[in-house]
């Protein structure tokens, strides 16, 4: 029930995505709509079953994800000495973990590695904006909505996984909980994202 009423919302956020976002500039609205069109295909194929190897799916798509989210930050981060780190970091866990190219196993570095990354990098937007007041509320940010949802998921998704296999052996009803629980985490990212889509339409506006 969970899962089918995210793939619902899910669907709605990226219609509104394409509707909003298809007329502005890749780069003027931080090619978030290439961010929802490649994470709602790959779950939706992943559901479907049309790709089989859905863990080395999932490892591109923490890949993607990673790389998508240092770009969409560089722009707020001064130092960028803190950018090159950052890539390093990332880089170093792809060669230590260089299997997530070809075993169809899920890989836990790369996944904890990219939530971590997410959140360093939402802390320290929320620094800047703190630091660079301006005229108009940060609400009005799509940023905002958009770091709300990337904060609230990285830190539960950290929760879920790091014990994932240890509580598939010991304590799977613990496992099937926290699953659901991280369905409703991402419906309300899809909610979150879907009022950072209706702040560009209002800022197209003015």
């Amino acid at each position: 029930m969970l899962i089918t009423a995210y793939y619902i919302i899910s669907f709605m956020v990226l219609i509104k995505g394409i509707i909003v976002l298809r007329g502005r500039k890749l780069s003027s609205q931080d090619y978030f709509l290439l961010y929802l069109i490649v994470n709602f295909a790959v779950d939706f194929f992943s559901e479907i079953n049309l790709i089989s190897t859905k863990s080395i799916q999932y490892n591109y798509l923490n890949l993607f994800n990673s790389f998508y989210f240092i770009t969409f930050y560089f722009r707020y981060i001064k130092n960028k000495k803190i950018v090159i780190t950052i890539v390093i970091i990332a880089l170093i866990a792809i060669l230590l973990n260089i299997e997530l190219f070809y075993v169809d196993k899920y890989n836990l570095n790369i996944a904890i590695t990219y939530c971590v990354v997410n959140i360093l990098q939402v802390l320290y937007w929320c620094s800047y904006k703190l630091n660079n007041i301006s005229e108009s509320k940060i609400t009005e940010d799509p940023v905002f909505w958009i770091s709300t949802s990337i904060l609230l998921w990285s830190c539960f998704f950290l929760f879920r996984i790091i014990p994932m296999y240890l509580l598939d052996e010991i304590d799977k009803p613990f496992l099937k909980l926290l699953k659901q629980i991280l369905n409703i985490i991402n419906i309300v990212c899809c909610v979150l994202f879907f009022i950072a889509l209706h702040k560009y339409k209002s800022m197209d506006k003015k």
